[in-house]
């Protein structure tokens, strides 16, 4: 075959012809890549009105081939009126890495926003952007009419397709590929929520997002939020989920949250004025997705310096509450709180005549709503699990409470200090115990012991005791209910309450001391027809005390059951019965003696103490206050109260009260005791055969050593209550009075009385 040069001249010219159609092709479709983004952004921008009917201004739009990289440079959506910014960002960018698709894998290798900004204004159910969704809901509901219709593609297997995770999911979806997105940035981003109808503005400052990565497959994803409220506060969110066994976990952490960005959704609840504080929280969930309710949350929340101004413009605060949460799970009902400590509460409550602060403070616009529509039935409950609930720490402190009643003739404000709330171990099945206490005005104090389970509030023990209440605070009561307006006087109440299944059988005791009324107002309209100047004359004994005994049985259930009317009821109905009857109740109390109606206080320089009990009777107190005239009349003396008693005579005293003590407590099943234990031990007979048995077993173990040790001890918490209550006192300091118990060698010398002896000094 012979060699043709021609044709191959013909066949290199066509090779070539095709490389420049292949070249034109190439730089053709380079060209139109190139130039693809611009003409996108001019489309984009001139139908956008026709999309969604907004302006959208775009700046620029770039797409690398190089590192298959598409950018777009600040986009904004426009509102309506085509000027105002509503929604863009200054910065997209998103990468891909097409040699992942040899691994059957599409992977993001970064997405990035840069200068994100929205704001976002409601008013009612309307939003700046509800045209937007009217204009594609009008398209979407016209398509019908010029389209053809396509045939819905085969269900997929739900029954199949439940089981499967959402990484697995996603991959179906794909086609078998898995997805892969890194180096997801959202940074220097603004967003601004306005509810115009409540007068609301939410901004956030300085959003950001971190996400590493995030994996469709066995592989945790981890991602971050921070971001800054305008109004003060920052919010940071780190969030841990796995594709494949959605597993996840959430770290919060809301600190110095400004709370008074809630006000204008508050006042759509309560009534006032306004509300500032802030809030702290920190929160560690764990859990699946599958099952979010059985999550495990634990964490800390604080309140920080509460005020609600009322519209009375009083306040009720709060300094610091903090809660600490062990665990908490929903699905189990299982609460586990570590503590909950609340700081410097300052509340009050005010009565009046058509209500009080409380239902002022409720009483909103929402309550005048028509209620005559019926409310749905409710759905049956499931049968839900047995609560789990356990505190480990209660402790309330430095908490002030103040009453005040307006509903009387004349006003009545009662300021409690001091108050202090502990217990442990509080939880909703088992009995548990919580203590009170608080201090009254002019050195009172009240004690509460309450022993109960919560799961059964209708059974319970409650000890209550008051000692030395200054009456006068209680004037406006005593001129409204008898016209005679409270002077002086000092009360102590004690209250032993045990009830079950709402079976109350409560024992009181009233001591009341120098109680001095006022002539009666001419002017009162009182619900009582009292004579109480005769009745508290004659009722008082030579030491000007009263002390009467008012047990109260009943089903507090009952609508007539009234605890506080059964005492009162009980204190003028004796009233009355000695104003009818003065002479023959004179004849009694003089045929039972002196020594019936009460302590003596000896002379005026002696306070006469019984030596067996720790603490003092409001007319001790008030016989050792009168004594503090001598130094608040001339401060440079000085006052020093000696207790002293015949150590002999009380070891043999005090042997006989110990055995009947540790009697009472044996056959009465008592640990601890109160004021009504202490006088149903005084009653034990020293005769009574059951107790000498006992006193002869146990005496000889008593040694004359120990008892006077404890005797010593006992003098010493006198002394120590008795010195606390004169510091309280007006114009008294520690240098000018003090408390101690007489030497051993004149305890041993002393004839007469147990009694704190009066000593005056020049200091």
């Amino acid at each position: 075959m012979k060699f043709n040069p021609f044709k191959k001249f013909l066949s290199l010219k066509k090779r070539y012809k095709l490389l420049v159609i292949l070249g034109i092709l190439l730089v053709s479709a380079l060209i139109a890549l190139k130039a693809a983004p611009s003409v996108a952004r001019n489309y984009i921008e001139k139908h956008s009105r026709e999309w969604i009917g907004r302006d959208i201004r775009i700046s620029d739009i770039s797409l690398s081939l190089t590192s298959f990289t598409l950018d777009i440079d600040s986009l904004t959506v426009y509102e309506k009126d085509g000027q105002t910014p509503f929604v863009g960002f200054e910065q997209f960018r998103i990468n891909l890495n097409p040699t992942h698709l040899l691994k059957k894998e599409i992977s993001v290798s970064e997405i990035y926003l840069g200068g994100f900004f929205a704001k976002v204004t409601q008013n009612g159910d309307k939003f700046n952007f509800s045209d937007i969704l009217e204009t594609l809901g009008a398209k979407d509901s016209t398509a019908g009419d010029d389209t053809v219709a396509i045939a819905e593609p085969p269900k997929a297997d739900s029954s199949r397709s439940d089981t499967l995770s959402i990484g697995a999911s996603i991959s179906q979806a794909l086609g078998g590929l898995s997805l892969s997105i890194e180096n997801i940035n959202i940074e220097k981003s603004n967003v601004i929520y306005e509810d115009q109808k409540v007068g609301s503005r939410f901004k956030l400052e300085n959003f950001s997002l971190q996400v590493p990565s995030v994996y469709f497959s066995d592989r945790d994803t981890d991602a971050g939020i921070n971001l800054k409220f305008a109004d003060g506060g920052d919010l940071s969110i780190k969030f841990l989920f796995n594709m494949e066994t959605e597993n996840f976990g959430i770290l919060l952490g809301l600190h110095h949250f400004n709370l008074a960005s809630a006000n204008p959704y508050l006042k759509d609840f309560i009534n006032y004025k306004d509300f500032q504080g802030s809030l702290n929280i920190d929160l560690d969930l764990s859990g699946n997705l599958k099952a979010p309710l059985a999550s495990d949350i634990k964490g800390h929340l604080t309140l920080e310096d509460i005020s609600l101004r009322e519209t009375s413009d009083k306040v009720i605060s709060l300094k610091n509450l903090d809660i600490g949460i062990g665990k908490a799970n929903l699905d189990d009902m299982d609460f586990k709180v570590d503590s909950v400590i609340v700081d410097g509460v300052n509340a009050h409550f005010d009565m009046f005549k058509n209500g009080n602060n409380i239902s002022t403070l409720l009483n909103t616009k929402s309550d005048t709503a028509d209620s005559s529509a019926k409310a749905p039935a409710p759905e049956p409950a499931e049968k839900s699990k047995p609560l789990k609930f356990v505190l480990n720490k209660l402790l309330l402190k430095n908490t002030v409470f103040t009453a005040n009643d307006n509903t009387l003739q004349k006003p009545f404000s009662f300021k409690v200090t001091g108050i202090t709330v502990s217990g442990t171990n509080i939880n909703f099945n088992s009995p548990c115990a919580i203590n009170i206490s608080a201090n009254l005005p002019e050195g009172g104090t009240a004690t509460l012991k309450y022993k109960g389970a919560f799961s059964d509030l209708t059974s319970m023990d409650a000890y209550i005791s008051i000692k030395n209440l200054p009456l006068k605070s209680f004037a406006p009561y005593s001129h409204h209910y008898t016209g005679y307006p409270i002077s002086a006087g000092t009360l102590a109440f004690a209250s032993d309450n045990k009830m079950v299944k709402n079976e109350i059988d409560s024992k009181n005791t009233i001591d009341i001391y120098n109680i001095t009324v006022d002539d009666k107002d001419p002017n009162s309209d009182p619900e009582f027809m009292v004579p109480m100047k005769i009745g508290l004359y004659i009722l008082k004994d030579k030491d000007e005390k009263i002390q009467f005994d008012v047990p109260v049985k009943g089903n507090i259930t009952d609508p007539e059951f009234s605890y506080g009317k059964i005492i009162w009821k009980t204190v003028m109905n004796l009233l009355i019965k000695v104003a009818v009857s003065p002479l023959r109740l004179v004849g009694n109390l003089a045929a039972s003696g002196a020594e019936a109606l009460g302590f003596d206080l000896g002379k005026n320089d002696e306070v006469v103490i019984d030596p067996l009990n720790s603490s003092f009777t409001s007319e001790q107190f008030a016989k050792a206050q009168k004594m503090l005239q001598v130094i608040t009349a001339d401060p440079n003396l000085k006052i020093t109260f000696v207790q002293t008693f015949n150590m002999k005579e009380m070891v043999e005293t005090y042997r006989t009260h110990k055995l009947k003590t540790d009697f009472y407590k044996e056959t009465q099943g008592k640990k601890n005791l109160n004021e009504l234990d202490e006088k149903s031990i005084l009653e034990i007979s020293e005769r009574d055969s059951v107790f000498m048995a006992y006193a002869a077993k146990n005496g000889p173990k008593l040694t004359k050593v120990a008892l006077e040790k404890e005797i010593l001890d006992k003098a010493n918490r006198r002394n120590q209550e008795m010195l606390r209550y004169l510091l309280q006192q007006p114009g008294v300091t520690k240098k000018s009075v003090k408390v101690l118990t007489a030497p051993r060698k004149d305890l041993v010398k002393h004839r007469g009385k147990p009694m704190y002896k009066i000593v005056l000094d020049v200091k």
